[in-house]
């Protein structure tokens, strides 16, 4: 296996069933989708290469923070079929390998450059051409590799993102063939139909995922970072729109979206690293492709430091962890996501505090005491009655308003209150101390 360059396993061949007029109607739907999405979307950061183009729009999925959401129920078990000891990986770097580039290469061109055609073997789930594809734009793994060779291509004049895999040019690049195709309008956050493909097996875009050196330069990575793995379901999840494996629910689906934890100390890594790292705990990463374990894909460049991305091998697969995402989806078809961030729970941070005397027929009033979460929070009540000593409580029936009034059955006991708060984010409760031994 080389240390650096394209190590994916081969894509399984993908179902060509379609009938021509269920073909017709998915060609039409990508337009469709496109016309039900606001035409002022908020922009995110710029292409390199392209500045008049976001990347994808600020509320694109790539960009959503997840480092506070929910660890899935799934998520020991899927980085037990990833591998818990296998180390992260940058597939990327400077130099060359085998005569090709370290990573995922992308180009720019005008407005002006020729559309040549390009035919496709999936062609029932690739956009049609013609693409905008320079007869030099550079490959995945360089002019002869026999791996993924992606071409992807942004025109910085139409801000349209342009995908090939398996692309190979005929003659002198007049036209192409590849094994799918597809293509972004990078101010929408249009998806794929579901069921179909991309360049990548699992239907997205794959320029958005990959880890650029200018980006690490600049102090921060404000996307998920695509990655592999080696065996994946039989099954997708949003956001990606197309499955490409045969495992079980055992095994990671095409969309697993995983973060690093936050309990990982990254401070002994590098700057370079650390911003990486940053990045894989706020944003995480999405799995796009089968191929080898936690192998993060990035765009080649002269100034990375191969050496010092070699140290990220040290991170184990058990220091990530599968997310939650389900709070950011607002549609099955759509990349965009929720811009407000899901809804705090209640959290005690000062028990309630009882008020009034303790005999019979004086009235207790409680607290609410002091509570975090999102905002409204309400409030419901119960009261309880306890032996002299503070056990063998019972809940009094009805006594469920913010005051009691004691009655000769308390006499003798102790009595405590049971706020419990409620909000958009769940339920909390907490209780307050002991009243004194009620007297008559």
């Amino acid at each position: 296996m080389p240390l650096f360059g394209d190590a994916h396993a081969a894509k399984p061949a993908y179902s060509r069933t379609v009938s021509r007029t269920a073909r017709i109607a998915r060609l039409l739907l990508p337009v469709v989708l496109v016309a039900l999405i606001p035409a002022s979307l908020a922009r995110g950061k710029p292409v390199p290469g392209a500045p008049s183009c976001p990347m994808t729009p600020a509320d694109s999925f790539w960009h959503a923070d997840v480092s506070k959401l929910p660890v899935l129920p799934q998520s020991s078990t899927w980085i037990q079929s990833i591998g818990p000891t296998a180390g992260l990986k940058a597939d990327f770097g400077s130099g060359t390998w085998d005569g090709g580039p370290i990573g995922i290469p992308y180009t720019t061109v005008s407005g002006t450059q020729p559309r040549v055609p390009v035919s496709f073997d999936y062609d029932d789930e690739s956009d049609p051409g013609p693409y905008p594809v320079p007869p030099d734009a550079p490959i995945e793994g360089g002019s002869g590799s026999t791996g993924d060779r992606h071409v992807l291509v942004v025109d910085r004049d139409a801000c349209r993102l342009w995908e090939l895999f398996s692309a190979y040019p005929n003659g002198s690049g007049t036209s192409w063939s590849a094994g799918s195709g597809a293509t972004w309008d990078l101010n929408s956050n249009a998806m794929r139909p579901l069921g179909w493909t991309s360049g990548d097996a699992a239907g997205l875009p794959i320029l958005p995922g990959l880890v650029r050196y200018d980006e690490v330069a600049a102090g921060e990575i404000d996307h998920v970072i695509r990655f592999t793995a080696p065996r994946t379901q039989n099954a997708y999840v949003w956001p990606a729109s197309h499955k490409a494996g045969s495992g079980t629910s055992s095994d990671p689906p095409m969309g697993a979206w995983f973060r690093l934890k936050a309990s990982f100390d990254i401070s002994g890594f590098s700057a370079q690293n650390q911003v990486i790292l940053r990045a894989l705990k706020k944003h995480g990463m999405v799995l796009a492709d089968n191929g080898s374990p936690f192998y993060m894909s990035g765009a080649p460049d002269p100034s990375w430091n191969n050496s010092d991305l070699n140290a990220l091998k040290a991170i184990p697969g058990s220091a990530f962890e599968a997310v939650d995402v389900s709070s950011l989806k607002l549609s099955s078809t759509s990349y965009a996501v929720a811009t407000t961030p899901p809804p705090s729970a209640p959290v005690n941070t000062a028990w309630p505090l009882l008020s009034g005397i303790a005999r019979d027929g004086q009235t207790l009033s409680t607290s609410n005491g002091t509570w975090t979460g999102t905002a409204p929070i309400t409030f419901s009540y119960a009261w309880r009655r306890c032996d002299a000593s503070g056990s063998s409580c019972v809940t009094l029936s009805g006594a469920t308003s913010q005051s009691y009034t004691l009655t000769p059955a308390e006499v003798g006991s102790k009595v405590y209150s049971l706020v419990t708060a409620h909000n958009a984010g769940g339920s909390a409760s907490q209780r307050s101390a002991l009243s004194a031994v009620v007297v008559p």
